[in-house]
C-alpha cells in the first residue's frame, strides 16, 4: 500500500506555493513543488486581484504535484487552500463570479470604515464581534461595495473568502471556513456565526451568508475537470485547513500543552498573541484594540496585528530602484554592523502602511521627530528592525497587563523567523525565551488539519507534537546585559510621536 500525501495550496498577499505533505513515524515531511509570485492589479474598478492567474497557477502547482506523488509512490489523499485574510468576491446565479475580488489596500475601503463607524460606535462594534477595528476589514469592505454597488449584492448566492473561492473551484461546492470568516468583523466570535443584528443595524445584505463551516471538514472531492486538468485521482478531498494562513501558522506552534507561551507568527505582517480557550471582550481588550480570531479545536487566537517586515520589504524595493538590489541577508549583514538606537520608528503608523517611498518617509519622520536620519542601507534596516522589536515588547506587556497572565516563552513561527538578528532583538528587548520555528508554519498547520480531517492524526495536541517532533527548533535567551539598554529605547518609543503628513516629492 502506498503512503497517502496531502496537499497544501499556501497563498501570501505576494506569493504562492503548492506543497507535498507527508507523515511517517510521527514526523512531517513537505515539499515545495511549485511557487509563483503575484500582486494585485489596479483596474478602474479598484485594486483588484488577478484570480484567474493565481487558479492557473494553482492548477500548474497541482499538476506537479500529481507527478512528484506518481514519481514517489504516494497517493495524493486531500487537499486545501490557506490564504491572508478579509478579502472576498460574489458567486451569483449559474455559478458565475460577480466580478474580481478587492484587494484589502484599495484606499476606497476607507469611506466605508468612516461610513459604518459614524453609524455605529467603534466600541458596540468590538463588543459585537471581538475584532480588532482596521479599515482593512471585510466589514468595511462590504459597506464600501454595497454603497456603490448594490445590484451585486442583490444576485448574490454567496459571499466567498479568498480560500473559500479556491475551494469552490476545487470541489464545485460553496461554504465558507470558520477561521477567515472571523477576520471580517462580521461574526460573533462568542457564536462563530455572523452577526446579523449589526449587520442589519447597519442596513446590510446577509443574504448571502452561509453558516461557517469548521476546518478539518471534508467538503466534496476535485471535480472532474480538476482532475483532468492536473492528473490527481477524482476521489481526492478538499479538506478545509485553517483557511486563514494565521490560523494554519497558530495550529502549528510546536509549544507543550499547559505552558505559558505565546506566539508571534512573523512575515510581512507580525500576528502577536496567546492561544485562549474562550474570547476576551473587556474593556481593557478593547481600549488596546486586541482582536479575537478562531481557531481549530474550539480556539480562540487572541493577538493584535503589527507591521511586521513589511516596512523592510518596501526599503528593499524602494533600494532595488535606486539600482541596489539586496537581498535580504545583506540588508540584515549591513543592519547588524549599524549603530544601535540611532533612530526609532512607530511602525504601526499609518504613513509607514502605504506602499512606495519607504525611504523618503522613514528620512521624513526622523527630522519631525528630531532623531538622526538615517541614510546608510543599515541605519534603515536596523531601524526598522529594532522598531519592530520594541513593538513586540510593549504589545505583549500591553496583552499580559490584559489577560492578567504573564508568558515566558514567545514561539516565533513564520518566514521572519529567518531573520536572526531580529530573533536576537526581539528575545532581548522582551525579556523571554524566544523559540523559532518552524518557518513552513502556515504550510505545516494546513496539512496537518487536512491529516485530521481525514483521519490520519487525532486532534491540536497531535499536530504540535508531529510539528516538534519533524524540525529543528533554535531557542534564543535574552541576555541580561542588554537589559537596561532595551528598557532605555522602550521608553523612547513609547513617547514618539504620530507622523505628519506625507507630501514627499517621488524619488522612486
Amino acid at each position: 500500500m502506498s503512503q497517502q500525501a496531502h496537499i497544501a495550496v499556501d497563498l501570501g498577499a505576494e506569493s504562492g506555493r503548492v506543497i507535498l505533505g507527508t507523515i511517517e513515524s510521527g514526523r512531517l515531511s513537505i515539499r515545495e513543488v511549485h511557487r509563483f509570485r503575484h500582486l494585485p492589479i489596479p483596474t478602474p474598478g479598484g485594486l483588484c486581484w488577478d484570480l484567474t492567474g493565481l487558479w492557473r497557477n494553482i492548477l500548474d502547482g497541482l499538476r506537479e504535484a500529481a507527478a512528484q506523488a506518481k514519481s514517489r509512490s504516494l497517493t495524493p489523499v486531500s487537499v486545501g487552500v490557506d490564504t491572508w485574510g478579509v478579502d472576498w468576491a460574489l458567486l451569483g446565479p449559474g455559478d458565475t463570479l460577480l466580478g474580481l475580488p478587492r484587494c484589502y489596500r484599495d484606499p476606497a475601503f476607507s469611506t466605508g470604515f468612516e461610513s459604518v463607524t459614524a453609524r455605529v460606535k467603534p466600541r458596540n462594534i468590538y463588543d459585537a464581534t471581538g475584532i480588532q477595528l482596521m479599515p482593512i476589514n471585510s466589514l468595511y469592505q462590504v459597506a464600501t461595495r454595497y454603497e456603490r454597488e448594490a445590484g451585486l449584492f442583490e444576485v448574490a448566492k454567496h459571499l466567498l473568502f479568498m480560500p473559500d473561492v479556491f475551494h469552490w473551484l476545487l470541489s464545485g461546492r460553496a461554504c465558507v471556513e470558520r477561521t477567515i470568516a472571523s477576520t471580517s468583523q462580521m461574526v460573533d466570535v462568542r457564536t462563530g456565526d455572523w452577526n446579523r443584528a449589526l449587520l442589519d443595524k447597519l442596513g446590510l445584505p446577509t443574504s448571502a451568508l452561509s453558516t461557517p463551516t469548521d476546518p478539518g471538514t471534508a467538503v466534496g472531492t476535485i471535480t472532474d475537470a480538476v482532475a483532468a486538468a492536473t492528473d490527481l485521482p477524482g476521489d481526492l478531498k478538499v479538506v478545509l485547513p485553517p483557511t486563514h494562513d494565521t490560523a494554519s501558522a497558530v495550529a502549528s506552534v510546536p509549544a507543550q500543552a499547559g505552558t505559558d507561551w505565546c506566539y508571534l507568527s512573523s512575515g510581512t505582517w507580525s500576528l502577536l498573541g496567546a492561544e485562549l480557550a474562550e474570547p476576551c471582550i473587556t474593556d481593557a481588550a478593547a481600549d488596546a484594540n486586541f482582536t479575537n480570531e478562531l481557531g481549530v479545536n474550539g480556539t480562540v487566537r487572541f493577538l493584535k496585528n503589527i507591521a511586521g517586515l513589511w516596512l523592510v520589504q518596501e526599503v528593499r524595493r524602494h533600494l532595488a530602484r535606486q539600482g541596489k538590489d539586496l537581498d535580504y541577508a545583506e540588508l540584515t549583514e549591513q543592519a547588524a554592523g549599524a549603530e544601535p538606537f540611532r533612530t526609532l520608528l512607530p511602525v504601526n503608523d499609518p504613513v509607514f502602511a502605504q506602499p512606495g517611498h519607504a525611504i523618503d518617509r522613514i528620512q521624513i519622520y526622523a527630522q519631525q521627530s528630531g532623531q538622526p536620519v538615517p541614510d546608510s542601507v543599515g541605519q534603515l534596516v536596523r531601524c526598522c528592525l529594532e522598531s519592530l522589536a520594541l513593538e513586540y515588547r510593549q504589545t505583549l506587556e500591553v496583552m499580559e497587563r490584559v489577560l492578567n497572565r504573564s508568558f515566558s516563552v514567545l514561539h516565533v513561527v513564520g518566514g521572519g523567523g529567518k531573520n536572526g538578528l531580529l530573533n536576537r532583538m526581539t528575545a532581548h528587548a522582551t525579556g523571554r525565551t524566544v523559540v523559532v520555528g518552524p518557518e513552513e508554519a502556515t504550510a505545516m498547520g494546513n496539512l496537518l488539519t487536512q491529516a485530521m480531517g481525514v483521519g490520519a492524526v487525532e486532534n491540536l495536541d497531535a499536530i504540535r507534537n508531529i510539528v516538534a517532533a519533524s524540525v529543528d527548533l533554535q531557542t534564543v535567551e535574552p541576555d541580561p546585559s542588554k537589559r537596561d539598554e532595551w528598557s532605555t529605547a522602550a521608553t523612547r518609543y513609547a513617547q514618539l510621536p504620530p507622523s505628519e503628513p506625507f507630501h514627499a516629492e517621488p524619488s522612486e
